[in-house]
């Protein structure tokens, strides 16, 4: 059978998983298939055997055959046209798991490993689409439910570079989350090149205020972070729901993510920037204790940004710019986050990201006074110099900074009649020698059900 690549991509169009693509990517894809005819009751894929192509169904019908664990079949779906056969046995580089048999005459389109993948690297797009098909089958009957030794039990939300699972960890009776990657980025060489040199010092990071992650996991032809599973909001849903903290909520919050940053900035040898510091990734439980996730794009210091990473509302004018990039990136998206916090507004908002990128590196700021009069000067100052477009003259010392956004009441230890202060004192010890101890401390009391709140504070002018 012969057909022209025009006929392939209007064929392809029909198929579901494709038809949301631009006719342009469905042409590249047609450009590259084959085209593979089957007899009735032959095979087209026999269980135990490697997955190498993906097929879609053109004309005809065929049954994949479900087999139990005694090998005898358990279940069986038909297949017809435009309908995708082989997907995920490709995708996560594994056997096929059942034989798939022609009901009739078949005739089918295919793409092989090898062509399968350029496109994937081609066209975030089509790789879009793919990890939506795997993640349709994790965490579901029948489906993909086990990372390394993890169980996957659901799944709990999903982000522009991953899909996050409810997982069990049954050797350490805990649950974790675990988030995968999208094949946009698990087929970006560059990216992985990048992610597995950063891997290991993130999950290095020990601190209260900072998310643990345990390992990462290769699997899948992707990448799964495995990472303490989180109880609570993120403050966008908090600002959503509630609109704008008050002066007390926010100076508690700025100071725990402060005391975050300054450990991270100072980790290792370069120190990790986490280059996207906004409120949806900051967690707040019943408690008031906060937890700095998704350091999925965080790394050293860089001396230039190629490609702009981050929120478009959060990026400072440097990385805009693609000039170098240190921790002072993350202390204007801190004052960009406390003027949200306090306003329920971003300071610079536009119709789009072109103008919106063009006000961050030249507009000045909106005086945050005007909008939240009740604010201190402290505070006040803190925001104006954070935002400040020359990181040069942008607030930079975290002891200064920590000192500024000190909680309101700071050792304040008036107790009401219901309340039982603890105190204790570590001396000779940094955060990340103290910070397994208080971590351990902090789930006894959750488990507990406990209402409680830690508070962490430096009586020297020491790096913590």
């Amino acid at each position: 059978m012969s057909i022209d690549t025009d006929e392939i991509t209007l064929i392809l169009s029909g198929v579901k998983i494709l038809q949301d693509l631009e006719v342009e990517i469905i042409r590249d894809i047609a450009e590259h298939t084959q085209i593979e005819e089957f007899k009735k009751d032959s095979m087209v894929v026999e269980a135990g055997e490697m997955g190498t192509r993906i097929y879609f169904i053109f004309e005809g019908k065929v049954e994949v055959q479900i087999p139990d664990i005694h090998g005898e079949i358990k279940s069986r779906i038909m297949l017809k046209k435009g309908e995708v056969v082989g997907e995920i046995s490709l995708l996560i580089n594994s056997t096929y798991s059942a034989d798939i048999i022609a009901l009739s005459k078949t005739t089918a389109f295919y793409l092989d490993q090898q062509h399968f993948k350029g496109l994937i690297e081609r066209h975030p797009e089509f790789a879009e689409v793919m990890s939506q098909l795997m993640t349709s089958r994790m965490a579901q009957n029948g489906g993909i439910n086990r990372v390394g030794r993890y169980e996957l039990r659901s799944k709990l939300g999903e982000g522009n570079m991953a899909t996050v699972f409810s997982a069990w960890d049954a050797e350490l009776e805990r649950e974790v989350a675990i988030k995968m990657l999208k094949y946009k980025l698990a087929y970006n060489d560059k990216f992985l090149d990048r992610f597995e040199q950063e891997a290991k010092t993130i999950a290095s990071l020990n601190h209260p205020n900072i998310i643990n992650v345990f390992e990462v996991i290769d699997e899948f032809s992707t990448r799964f972070i495995v990472m303490e599973k989180l109880y609570g909001q993120d403050l966008s849903a908090i600002l959503k729901d509630n609109g704008a903290f008050d002066l007390v909520e926010t100076r508690e919050i700025l100071s725990q993510v402060s005391s975050a940053l300054h450990y991270a900035h100072n980790h290792g040898e370069q120190g990790i920037v986490h280059r996207d510091i906004k409120p949806s990734n900051i967690v707040i439980d019943a408690y008031g204790n906060i937890k700095l996730t998704d350091f999925g794009i965080a790394g050293p210091p860089q001396n230039r940004e190629v490609n702009i990473e981050g929120t478009p509302s959060y990026l400072a004018p440097e990385i805009i710019n693609g000039d170098l990039l240190d921790g002072r990136a993350d202390i204007y998206a801190l004052g960009v986050m406390a003027f949200h916090m306090l306003t329920n507004s971003l300071p610079f908002s536009a119709s789009t990201l072109g103008k919106l990128l063009k006000m961050q590196v030249n507009q000045k700021p909106p005086d945050i006074r005007n909008t939240c009069p009740e604010i201190d000067e402290e505070l006040a100052d803190f925001i104006d110099s954070a935002l400040s477009k020359n990181p040069d003259d942008r607030i930079s010392d975290w002891e200064e900074i920590r000192k500024i956004l000190k909680p309101a009441g700071q050792f304040n230890l008036k107790l009401d009649p219901e309340e039982l202060a603890v105190i204790i004192r570590f001396r000779d010890t940094s955060y990340q020698h103290s910070a397994s101890f208080i971590n351990a401390m902090q789930k006894l009391l959750q488990d507990g059900d406990i209402n409680h709140q830690i508070e962490i504070h430096c009586g020297s002018e020491e790096h913590e």
